[in-house]
């Protein structure tokens, strides 16, 4: 409780009580990281605000998540969806996720998943994996995205729960309008119990305008061990 109470102070200083104060610090922060090079940039590469947001993928062009470098676009982009999944045996939940990317190369990811485990679904045993990741945009083309993550997780089972850090990449790939292919993996380290969890999805997406609809496949390893498939759907705005 007062690890969730630490995280909610921290996140209503930054986004309440001293914006303008901590939209300096980011942009020293993204100056200090664009050093580092590899992780964070190369000499020439285009910066956070060099580079603009789509409305939605294949708004205009051939366009995916972000208009072409020197191209004006959104300087803020937000996708939400809910996808279900099932093995079609004893695994049967789903996910929920919404992404706020307050600039180009940040994106804050919010997720949940609900899992129950077991033939009868009243005596199911229920799994819930909660999920905050700061995501970090590393390459941000016209059809071709990869980024990598790390967070806070919290495992619940059995009205117990176990909090831990998580660590992912993945990429995006808008190959040929409408459709794109998205892949990614996620581990995530707990504390008390020290069972880690591992998550790898491959989705592909079809965009109707700002809409889209998603299906695929995930594996989930080690605390949860799962092969299952994912269906659902999303909105940019």
């Amino acid at each position: 409780m007062k690890f969730k109470t630490l995280i909610y102070f921290t996140l209503f200083l930054f986004f309440v009580v001293k914006p303008k104060a901590c939209q300096g610090q980011l942009d020293i922060f993204l100056d200090l990281l664009y050093e580092i090079n590899f992780l964070f940039g190369f000499e020439g590469e285009p910066r956070a605000f060099d580079t603009d947001f789509t409305e939605y993928p294949y708004d205009l062009y051939d366009d995916g998540r972000y208009r072409p470098f020197g191209e004006q676009g959104r300087m803020m982009s937000t996708k939400a969806q809910i996808l279900l999944q099932s093995n079609e045996r004893d695994i049967l939940g789903g996910l929920a996720q919404i992404q706020f990317s307050p600039i180009s190369t940040i994106t804050i990811d919010i997720n949940h998943r609900q899992l129950f485990e077991g033939n009868n679904l009243r005596e199911s045993n229920k799994i819930g994996i909660s999920n905050l990741t700061f995501q970090y945009n590393r390459f941000r083309g016209r059809r071709f995205n990869f980024w990598w993550d790390v967070g806070l997780s919290r495992f619940e089972e059995s009205e117990q729960s176990d909090w831990g850090f998580s660590a992912g990449v993945g990429i995006s790939w808008f190959f040929k309008e409408p459709l794109s292919l998205h892949s990614s993996y996620r581990y995530h380290e707990f504390i008390d119990q020290g069972v880690g969890l591992s998550t790898f999805d491959l989705r592909l997406q079809l965009h109707i305008k700002r809409y889209f609809i998603s299906g695929g496949y995930q594996n989930l390893g080690n605390r949860v061990s799962a092969n299952t498939w994912l269906m659902g759907g999303g909105v940019y705005f």
